[in-house]
């Protein structure tokens, strides 16, 4: 993840590294700390300011970097420098950062900043960089991909940027970190994998001389052969693509090591790693030829080194299994069923002769995981990424994936983590369970199996092969977690099928007793536990943050401490001019779950507050947007009979068609309630239901028709939609068809719209499901059961409710046990999560959505 820190301070939740939180254990302070100055920690950071404080706002940023071997030795002689010229600096506070910010799938932006000084001016950094450059003259580090080296020197480099934070917000709650051009405007400060200057500054140190780095845009030929087509993947540790072999006119494969950075949990880095590859490749093809892609060539350009291949053509597991996967389907054929178990078949037969192959002369794959796997055209597979290919007589490699990687204890207890990783690969082509089968397995293949038993049972072979390690008296399981005591178990299958309004009821009281129970009122930067989106965008807000959580808890009837309350009230007013205005991630969302639990004049002051916000007039969208202070604006009227709420809420749906839909067109984005047209029609309905406006009514139909007219028409697969570069299929609430449903669902119950009513049934196929990736209501298994519910209740009959019911039981797979209730994990999530969006929050909202009905109130989950 591109942000790894927030694994480090906790094992439970997503937290952000604080001075005493998550103790480093090799500490990093620099010697020699002169009189006056002064030291504070923010996050993986160690700042150090002089006497007089700090100085400019921006300027000539001076980065240093190291290897992990020098640390201690560069920080002394880089604060010595800094010491002597005044000059405030920060540096990673620990070797464990060091390794944290440089490893493989950190972010390229900031890998190779050890240490980070900020002079005053020009001048003093230059006479900065010259000193570092001397003092620093045998050291080396990685290349900062975002300066500047400076001269000679292999470890000294410069950008220019902001010293201070300044920061303009964006629509979604994230902000945009500023700069000035040589102007004074304010302009983006951007910190991208390459050397940017704001308009009208010049680069004063780099003379007549070229700037030291890689040639931008890559050279025209590597080692004099191969032409650089396509990257197909960038990493810290380097990228890799598809060239062309200009002597011979056949497609390679191209995979770059960065010199000093990608390192894993045993330091090495990713030169090292692709030296051992290609002596492993070497050995593979010569031994059992056809296992391995065929090694062409190594070399070294300028820092980097370089392993052409063979290309392998072909589709990585994960992408086959979304394209060809339909066990979850409800309403599958039994035919295709067939075939689809017959090709997963073929494909690990296939996989498992690869793998025999391989340990028959002494290796092991050492990372076996849905991306290092290659389906062909006839189902074969092909391995590829041999980085931590390893001697079976030698430790594995310290490197692999969430949910293929044998937990620590099975390998203790002898398990092979080449056999692990193909059970969980088999998984996958069932459908993936990884992580809650990891950290609370009791019961859960029986309900995962109840979801995949459906016209046509798994072969058992089959299933042996994906469960061997989690099955009963399999023998690998003795070192998994004990069940914790909580008053709130797992459904079985058996009563989900026989008592599943009374199973769900008993699971949506678990998860809500689990959510109280993760609550920590007293923290100063949560309530509940938020994903990453959280500390991206903002805690209090209703997709992210405690406004959602408090929503989903306040819709499921369950009970919340009044302190949580009192801490949500303060929050949500103190944070209001810090928040954007939209339903999401700002102020509209914390109003709408403000008036929910019966404050009126406090919602009403943050929507007052969103609707006069600048940033407003930049979006209609219902996630962000002007659609979604609307929508609020509409609950308020709803709830507490408020003619100026719905008078606001005109007033904005005015605004934007008096712009033309046209103009909402060019802004849509991927169809659904977020980005997508559906959700300003959405909007627009229910405006009309309440004003008896045609207009409005007929602006709806018009978006809807022309979200429509954006699908895909798939058979009997139905009408399905694309993400924005027509990758992938998406079937979801905030992005694709689920969202879409809720749309339709309302404008055909009232329009009697044909074209909707028609497209209906045929949006919600692909709906159908009862497993993902993800358990969530956003972008989950929770969307679709909540936009059965919907139609169901609106536009639908008994046979969509049970659908509904059905995917809502679905979710119990995903359930975890813990002492104070049950939350929800996804299938590669490593840590849990309260939100809305994609916690336990929201798979909360969605059993309450199909357990308890349709409320009184307008009741929707993207807002």
């Amino acid at each position: 993840m591109q942000n790894p820190w927030l694994l480090m301070a906790d094992d439970e939740f997503y937290t952000p590294v604080r001075p005493g939180s998550g103790a480093p254990t090799t500490p990093l302070t620099p010697a020699g700390l002169p009189s006056g100055w002064s030291g504070h920690d923010h996050s993986v950071w160690r700042h150090w300011s002089p006497p007089a404080g700090p100085g400019a706002e921006q300027g000539w940023k001076v980065h240093v970097s190291a290897v992990p071997q020098r640390l201690a030795e560069v920080l002394d002689r880089v604060a010595a420098a800094c010491f002597a010229l005044d000059v405030a600096f920060k540096h990673l506070g620990s070797a464990d950062y060091f390794l944290m910010l440089h490893q493989k799938h950190s972010s390229r932006v900031q890998a190779g900043k050890f240490c980070a000084a900020y002079p005053g001016d020009a001048h003093t950094a230059r006479l900065l960089m010259e000193r570092l450059t001397l003092d620093l003259a045998d050291e080396e580090g990685a290349y900062v991909l975002t300066d500047r080296r400076f001269g000679p020197s292999k470890v000294v480099h410069y950008r220019y940027g902001a010293f201070t934070r300044r920061e303009r917000l964006r629509l979604d709650g994230t902000s945009e970190p500023l700069v000035r051009d040589a102007e004074g405007n304010d302009v983006p400060d951007e910190r991208r994998p390459s050397f940017v200057l704001p308009a009208g500054i010049e680069d004063p140190f780099l003379g007549n001389r070229p700037p030291r780095g890689p040639a931008r845009g890559g050279p025209a030929l590597l080692n004099d052969r191969f032409q650089v087509q396509e990257a197909i993947r960038h990493s810290n540790g380097g990228g890799t693509y598809q060239a062309l072999d200009t002597r011979t006119g056949a497609t390679v494969f191209v995979k770059e090591a960065r010199a000093r950075n990608g390192y894993g949990a045993d330091w090495t880095d990713a030169r090292e790693r692709l030296r051992q590859e290609h002596r492993s490749l070497r050995t593979v093809h010569e031994q059992a030829p056809g296992v391995c892609p065929e090694p062409l060539d190594y070399f070294g350009h300028w820092e980097h080194e370089f392993l052409v291949t063979e290309f392998v053509p072909g589709h990585p597991l994960f992408r086959w299994s979304a394209v060809h996967q339909v066990l979850p389907q409800l309403d599958t054929d039994p035919r295709r069923r067939a075939e689809y178990l017959a090709r997963v078949e073929r494909l690990l037969d296939s996989l498992r002769s690869a793998l025999d192959r391989l340990h028959a002369i002494g290796l092991r794959f050492g990372d076996l995981s849905h991306g290092n796997v290659l389906v062909q055209d006839d189902d074969t597979v092909r391995l590829i990424d041999f980085e931590t290919a390893t001697a079976l007589s030698e430790p594995p490699v310290q490197l692999g994936t969430i949910g293929y990687a044998a937990p620590a204890e099975l390998l203790a207890a002898g398990v092979d983590g080449d056999e692990y990783g193909f059970s969980a690969l088999a998984m996958l082509l069932l459908f993936p369970l990884a992580r809650p089968l990891q950290v609370d397995p009791v019961g859960r293949l029986e309900l995962h199996r109840r979801d995949l038993d459906r016209h046509l049972p798994i072969p058992e072979r089959l299933w042996e092969q994906a469960t061997r390690f989690y099955r009963p008296g399999s023998g690998a399981t003795t070192a998994a977690p004990a069940v914790p005591d909580t008053p709130f178990p797992l459904p079985t299958a058996a009563e989900l099928d026989a008592r599943p309004l009374a199973s769900l009821t008993a699971l949506g009281d678990g998860l809500a007793a689990g959510l109280v129970a993760m609550a920590r009122p007293e923290q100063a930067d949560w309530v509940f536990p938020p994903g990453p989106d959280g500390y991206a965008a903002n805690t209090h807000c209703l997709a992210h943050g405690t406004a959602g959580v408090l929503h989903a808890l306040h819709h499921w009837g369950a009970a919340v401490p009044e302190e949580i309350l009192t801490r949500f009230r303060r929050d949500a007013l103190a944070a209001a001019d810090a928040l954007p205005p939209g339903l999401q991630a700002g102020a509209a969302g914390l109003a709408w779950t403000l008036a929910e639990l019966g404050r009126p004049e406090e919602a009403e002051l943050l929507l007052d507050h969103a609707q006069r916000h600048p940033l407003l007039a930049r979006s209609a969208l219902l996630g962000h947007g002007s659609a979604g202070v609307g929508m609020a604006r509409l609950l308020l009227h709803r709830l507490h009979g408020d003619p100026g709420q719905l008078k606001a809420a005109a007033s904005i749906a005015d605004a934007l068609l008096g712009t033309g839909l046209d103009a909402l067109d060019a802004e849509a984005g991927t169809p659904g309630l977020d980005q997508g047209r559906s959700g300003v029609a959405l909007f627009l309905h229910e405006l009309g239901r309440d004003t008896g406006e045609h207009r409005y009514h007929a602006a709806a139909r018009r978006l809807v028709h022309a979200e429509l007219d954006q699908a895909e028409d798939c058979g009997e697969d139905g009408l399905r939609f694309n993400d924005g570069g027509g990758r992938r299929v998406i079937t979801y609430l905030t992005i694709g068809s689920a969202g879409v449903a809720t749309a339709l669902t309302r404008l055909a119950a009232d329009l009697g719209d044909e074209r909707c009513a028609t497209a209906l049934p045929r949006v919600l196929v692909p709906c159908r499901a009862t497993s993902s990736v993800e358990p969530g209501l956003y972008t989950g298994v929770g969307s679709w059961a909540y936009a059965h519910a919907e139609h169901a209740d609106h536009a639908g009959g008994p046979d969509d409710r049970a659908t509904a019911v059905r995917i809502a039981t679905s979710l119990a797979k995903y359930t975890v046990r813990f002492g104070g209730g049950l939350r929800v994990l996804g299938s590669f999530e490593p840590r849990y999560h309260a939100d809305l969006a994609t916690g336990s929050a929201g798979v909360l909202l969605a059993l309450a959505r199909v357990v308890k009905g349709p409320p009184a109130s307008l009741f929707l989950p993207d807002v």
